[in-house]
């Protein structure tokens, strides 16, 4: 029997749960019985503040694992962070079930991030419309179940929720084939290893349509009271790739958008990301946060095909480490709901971007494609 339920503010769309019990295994293989919620094993004994699941077909990849253990190292030696490896087997590779694992770690160590590893994680869909499909991550950022982000009968998310836990994604392209995909995992880990030092350059850009930033464009200028940021409304072509020769701390765009670009007078493509010198990019608008689909418009989550969209550039850009996609700013709402007003600030006072997100009120709009670890040098 099939469980549906709406997750989206925006364009709705379907996420499907499957019950069932989980056989999960970790560095140290762990086998948890029937009634496991009650006996998540507790041997661990130091605090662990990050889980890394790595779905089935990267599971027994020595060279994956290998990378993904340097970047635990490295974490732990910049900010004291333990991090622990969840390998996926593919009958557990379930939405819920995946859901039920870092709500038990969340009760006993307060974890602040989860890296989802893996195109065939089974992820909450958030909008599928047109061959664009983007997922959502709020059931797994939330604890306490559907009740933390109220579900209506007819499963509309009906108001804000509060960031708990920081969720990033590294989905390579499904159709691609499987060596690329390793190879693409391993250059994202090991980039996030020998980039760690990312130091606050202070110059910051935005550029944003006229034709959407009615309740944004004061957003985007609040930023002014920081040194060297520059927000340019309706960019040429021009301005755009002279800006693709600059260096930034952090470099924003938002206009009307899907999986591939966004349209900010001239069209910013996500191609463009592999020129940019900036280890945080942001795109605000709808679908950035998603990619293309072989499928139309079928309220079920399908996988991404080849194609450009914003969040595989994580694994061909140089200089990007973190992407946060989607509604940054707009909002209209009375009370701040969106990443810029929210997370923005601690991050730039040199904040992980786990602990800048965590108890933020948000639309459940934006995901994290990348390394939640990553803050500024200051």
């Amino acid at each position: 029997m099939e469980k549906r339920i709406y997750i989206t503010t925006t364009v709705l769309g379907l996420i499907i749960l499957s019950i069932g019990v989980p056989i999960i295994s970790a560095q140290t293989q762990v086998l948890l019985p029937q009634n496991y919620a009650m006996f998540l094993s507790t041997n661990i004994q130091e605090r662990i503040d990050m889980l890394i699941f790595v779905s089935p077909q990267y599971s027994y990849d020595t060279e994956i694992i290998t990378s993904i253990d340097s970047y635990i190292n490295t974490v732990k030696e910049d900010l004291g962070w333990n991090s622990k490896i969840i390998f996926i087997q593919q009958k557990n590779n379930d939405y819920e079930k995946i859901d039920q694992t870092i709500e038990q770690y969340y009760l006993l160590y307060h974890i602040k991030a989860c890296i989802m590893v893996g195109e065939d994680i089974d992820t909450a869909l958030a909008g599928d419309y047109d061959y664009m499909e983007k997922p959502s991550t709020v059931p797994w950022s939330t604890i306490g179940g559907e009740a933390a982000y109220e579900i209506s009968e007819r499963g509309v998310v009906s108001k804000p929720y509060t960031t708990d836990i920081c969720v990033s994604l590294l989905y390579p392209t499904h159709t691609l084939d499987f060596q690329t995909k390793k190879s693409q995992i391993i250059y994202a880990f090991n980039k996030f290893c020998t980039q760690r030092n990312s130091y606050y350059l202070k110059d910051m850009l935005a550029f944003e349509s006229s034709d959407i930033n009615k309740n944004s464009k004061s957003i985007y200028l609040s930023l002014s009271d920081y040194e060297d940021f520059n927000y340019v409304e309706d960019p040429s072509d021009l301005e755009v790739k002279m800006s693709l020769d600059k260096a930034y701390s952090i470099y924003l765009v938002h206009g009307h958008s899907n999986p591939s670009g966004t349209d900010i007078n001239g069209w910013f493509s996500a191609d463009n990301i592999d020129q940019l010198d900036t280890p945080f990019f942001g795109a605000d608008g709808c679908y950035v946060n998603g990619w293309w689909s072989d499928q139309p418009d079928n309220n079920a989550l399908d996988s991404s095909v080849n194609g450009i969209w914003y969040g595989s550039k994580i694994f061909t850009s140089k200089h990007v480490k973190v992407m946060s996609l989607g509604l940054l700013s707009q909002n209209g709402f009375s009370y701040t709901v969106s990443f810029i007003e929210n997370a923005l600030p601690d991050l730039l006072e040199g904040k992980t971007l786990a602990e800048s997100m965590i108890k933020d009120t948000s639309l459940g709009n934006t995901i994290i494609i990348g390394d939640p670890t990553f803050h500024f040098v200051l």
